[in-house]
């Protein structure tokens, strides 16, 4: 038991269901005190007397058992749908109506006698509807109608059999004993309404902290995600280092033992035999050269994959689209060059300032437009990628604004980025050669 009661899910259950039975003992006993109080008044031929102290003549006494039993059962039903129906506008609309509709004939055929049925559909509604521009206005007309229909309110617009009639045919001690039982049930179903919220706002309570500390999870899972990615992203360079060395090594270092012994020996036969020497360095230079194609292959793998199918400019045009397509943002580009050929280092240099420049604006700074114009003064390049998105007051470099600095810093040239309105980056290249 102990263990049943230690879940906050339990004891709201629990308080719901024993505010059910509250209720319907409470109905069943004024549906009894009203039946067999009119049925000693026939017996005992009182109706006269009992007529003249009412301001109006009460439903016959043995239908009120059956209204009572057949609105708490359709009552029940009604409330059971708010489990299955979807809380929409139409489906609130259709249960408060028909709710109230029932709960009001309930109490009528009780003569108002008790309205703590009125407390049970509340706490149903409450504990089951999520939304709250629905949940609000429903609990002010529950609310409202809860006070309407208490008993010394309702007696002065309709026409009510007292219950205090039904009690004057009564002992007075048997009448305090009557009253006393009704009050007992009327408190105890007002301690479970609030116990049952009570443990509504303690369970949500509940909740809201699950939510925060699964969301404090999730900020600490994509904290690591990020440092793995971090991590791998060196892992990667590291092993394009080792990979790039392994080939300079095999390339180059081979090219460059083979030289150093072939001018050694070329020294030595330039007094002895100028002419063998003469030979050997012609088939050092073929060497030389080969070695030298070796290495521009090698360095040729670093190119983007774009730029070795494609010129600059078409480049930059399949990427901006690219972009576009997988992200929604707009992209404007603005060329006010006749031409965009430049040397290969130069090259890619600006094709990976354009695509590191457009990542950052939709990563960092959510922009959904980006403005990239290139233009020339004197012989410098001049990129700019400004975009509108949030910004940042105190730029701190990341890697990838790290990276671009440092491949224009290669090229002799500069960065200057902005983040007051927006975030603006500034590159001037200078252009070795136009081909």
């Amino acid at each position: 038991m102990k263990t049943y009661f230690s879940d906050i899910k339990n004891r709201l259950s629990f308080s719901y269901q024993s505010m059910v039975m509250i209720c319907f003992l409470q109905l069943a006993f004024l549906c009894a005190l009203i039946v067999f109080s009119s049925l000693h008044i026939l017996q005992h031929y009182q109706a006269a007397a009992f007529l003249k102290q009412v301001n109006v003549i009460p439903i016959a006494y043995y239908r009120v058992p059956f209204y009572t039993a057949g609105s708490f059962i359709l009552l029940m039903i009604l409330l059971r749908l708010r489990f299955v129906l979807n809380e929409t506008f139409r489906n609130t609309l259709f249960l408060l109506i028909a709710e109230l509709a029932v709960c009001y004939f309930m109490m009528w055929s009780l003569s108002f006698s008790t309205n703590d049925i009125l407390l049970l559909v509340i706490a149903n509604m409450v504990s089951l509807s999520k939304k709250r521009q629905y949940r609000g206005p429903s609990l002010v007309i529950y609310t409202f109608m809860y006070l309407l229909t208490n008993t010394n309110v309702i007696t002065n617009f309709i026409p009510v059999t007292a219950l205090d009639a039904y009690l004057g045919i009564y002992t007075s001690q048997a009448a305090s004993l009557i009253m006393g039982v009704k009050n007992i049930l009327t408190t105890l179903c007002i301690i479970c309404f609030i116990a049952n919220m009570l443990f509504l706002i303690q369970n949500q309570l509940d909740e809201s902290k699950k939510i925060q500390q699964l969301n404090e999870e999730l900020q600490n899972l994509n904290e690591d995600l990020k440092e793995y990615a971090n991590v791998r992203e060196k892992m990667g360079e590291t092993r394009e280092r080792n990979r790039l060395a392994r080939e300079i090594h095999d390339t180059l270092g081979h090219t460059l033992t083979g030289l150093s012994t072939g001018l050694e020996a070329c020294a030595a036969l330039v007094d002895i035999n100028p002419e063998l020497a003469k030979k050997q360095l012609t088939l050092l230079g073929n060497v030389a050269r080969d070695g030298l194609k070796d290495v521009r292959h090698s360095v040729n793998k670093l190119r983007p994959d774009a730029l070795q199918k494609k010129k600059l400019k078409e480049a930059l045009a399949t990427m901006i689209e690219e972009f576009h397509q997988s992200s929604g943002v707009q992209v404007h580009f603005a060329c006010h060059l006749s031409s965009l050929e430049f040397q290969q280092d130069e090259e890619d240099t600006i094709y990976r300032i354009v695509q590191e420049g457009m990542t950052n604006a939709l990563r960092h700074g959510k922009a959904t437009e980006i403005y990239i114009s290139f233009g020339m003064d004197q012989m410098n390049l001049v990129i700019i990628i400004e975009d509108n998105g949030i910004g940042c007051t105190q730029i701190v470099e990341g890697f990838g604004l790290h990276h671009m600095r440092e491949r224009v810093a290669l090229l002799q040239g500069t960065l200057r980025a902005y983040g007051t309105d927006g975030f603006v980056l500034i590159v001037e290249l200078p252009i070795r050669k136009e081909a």
